[in-house]
């Protein structure tokens, strides 16, 4: 009985070593991502290569641009049913719009919208159309 008892810890344990980082793991985003369009709609400009590594080391709250999240375990992306789906050119200028989550010059939560207020301050981020598009 002491065997099986012992023998079912170890493999509770071997479970919890291996499966349990995976897990967490499941929840953490790609250090390097592609932003593009939604799925069916036409890009006008190239993809955008994204370090998103680099944002979260610099400190900036995945709830800053993840906006609807409830927490950091709800997170989607930008493309994601219910977020900024809409890229047709009517609706390039509304703020639920797929172009505005990362043009807004209003908006904190998009791209150019917090890297013109970190230029303001004296930062060095990229706020040119080639920047983010270099074709």
């Amino acid at each position: 009985m002491k065997k099986v008892l012992l023998i079912s810890l170890m493999v509770a344990a071997l479970v919890c070593a291996f499966a349990l980082p995976s897990v967490i793991a499941g929840n953490a985003p790609a250090d390097e991502m592609t932003l593009e369009v939604p799925a069916g709609a036409k890009a006008t400009k190239t993809a955008v290569a994204f370090p998103h590594k680099k944002h979260a080391d610099a400190g900036l709250d995945c709830l800053t641009c993840h906006h609807k999240a409830a927490s950091k375990d709800a997170v989607k992306g930008c493309a994601s049913e219910g977020c900024h789906v809409d890229a047709s050119k009517a609706a390039k200028k509304e703020p639920t719009g797929f172009y505005q989550a990362f043009h807004s010059k209003k908006s904190d939560a998009s791209c150019l919208g917090c890297h013109k207020k970190m230029k303001k301050e004296g930062k060095n981020v990229p706020v040119a159309c080639k920047d983010c598009h270099p074709k």
